[in-house]
């Protein structure tokens, strides 16, 4: 099955109307940049968005089911923190969406609803950039600065952005170049970004671990269901790398 159809299809908005939507979203009055919130150990309380596409929802293809990685992360930070911590795991996944359409619409109505309630997200794992490739076929370079954009945004509102570069598939050629440049991009940024003393960036690299084109048969068939979403086990492990790169950042 091609790649591109994996994803459940939704009628994506024409390139026109997608640049309308951004530049509606980005209009209006600027908010004061927040302090980064960290780890709220005074109050115990830890609120975390998981935002990203079907592999934060977690979706698997062959049994057209969702098992989100999301409540392990939870689970799993409350195992470190203790149970006396008060601790939020949202899932943001949105499938078939890209940054350059509905995830960017999406990524904002998140920090906007969590500022109007009163309950920012200490902490964002921020995992896209497929759809953008395989959907839409679009490039590497602007699906790089609306993903700046939107961190940008998450860090003013004192949100620490975990970014996930973006998942190998068994997609090769000119796709998965984008692909590699992309995340080329990504890790470059982020690391001048805390060189420059922004700590609101980190990565959380599980390249290595899904570089599907690097598999043996056997590996993929545990990891992968169908090229592109996981399996169950592939999203426990996902779950299990993005708890600990979330622990470390948190010094736990």
């Amino acid at each position: 099955m091609a790649a591109a159809s994996l994803c459940s299809a939704a009628r994506l908005p024409t390139r026109q109307h997608r640049g309308l939507l951004a530049v509606a979203a980005s209009t209006g009055p600027r908010q004061a940049a927040k302090p980064l919130l960290g780890l709220d150990r005074a109050n115990k309380k830890l609120r975390v968005l998981a935002f990203g596409d079907s592999i934060t929802e977690g979706w698997i293809n062959s049994a057209y089911t969702k098992v989100p990685w999301s409540p392990r992360v939870q689970q799993k930070l409350q195992q470190k923190l203790g149970g006396d911590w008060n601790i939020e795991v949202v899932n943001g996944g949105v499938g078939s969406a890209g940054v350059l359409d509905r995830l960017n619409d999406a990524f904002r109505q998140q920090l906007s609803s969590a500022r109007s309630a009163g309950r920012p997200y200490h902490f964002i794992t921020f995992e896209a950039g497929i759809n953008d490739l395989l959907l839409q076929n679009r490039n590497a370079p602007e699906i790089f600065e609306r993903m700046k954009e939107l961190w940008a945004l998450a860090n003013a509102e004192g949100s620490t952005v975990a970014v996930i570069p973006t998942l190998p598939t068994n997609v090769a050629g000119e796709r998965e170049q984008q692909r590699l440049a992309l995340t080329a991009k990504v890790r470059e940024y982020v690391k001048q970004q805390r060189a420059a003393g922004n700590k609101g960036l980190f990565i959380i690299d599980v390249e290595q671990t899904f570089a599907y084109l690097s598999l043996s048969p056997e590996r993929r068939a545990q990891l992968f269901d169908d090229g592109v979403h996981l399996t169950v086990y592939g999203y426990e492990l996902l779950g299990d790398l993005v708890t600990q790169g979330l622990a470390n950042a948190m010094d736990l």
